[in-house]
């Protein structure tokens, strides 16, 4: 697997920040932040050179959903961020992804994110953009 890369979509300045230092100290990788609402704006972009999107339920729904399922469409692990406490155990519509719920300490994110980089190891990997090869 190339570089894992990982984007941030988060409301929330600050804590973006605080998950970019928590990824970069749990691996060498490469972290973009940018506020959900510019994503949705951008959902024609070539999401591929993503490793995985970290996605802030934190605006309006509908526009989660559309990025989750447009990322997903393209192999992008989603992995939502929420302080609704309604999400802590599941999004809607979307059973298997994994939650961080805010405020989340480096433990919890690595609980997620190292078995998804091992996973994505293990498997074939695209060496341009260290994503699954398709089958």
């Amino acid at each position: 697997m190339a570089h894992p890369v990982f984007l941030i979509a988060d409301t929330e300045c600050i804590i973006a920040m605080e998950a970019e230092r928590i990824l970069r100290d749990l691996l060498a990788c490469t972290v973009a932040i940018v506020n959900p609402r510019s994503v949705s704006a951008c959902a024609n972009l070539a999401w591929t050179t993503y490793t995985a999107v970290l996605l802030d339920t934190g605006f309006h729904f509908d526009e989660v959903r559309f990025l989750a399922e447009l990322l997903q469409r393209q192999g992008i692990p989603v992995i939502f961020t929420t302080a609704n406490a309604d999400y802590a155990h599941g999004v809607p519509g979307f059973p298997t992804t994994p939650v961080l719920s805010k405020p989340y300490t480096a433990a919890d994110v690595a609980a997620v994110i190292v078995p998804l980089v091992r996973a994505l190891r293990r498997n074939r990997a695209n060496p341009v953009t260290g994503l699954l090869a398709a089958p």
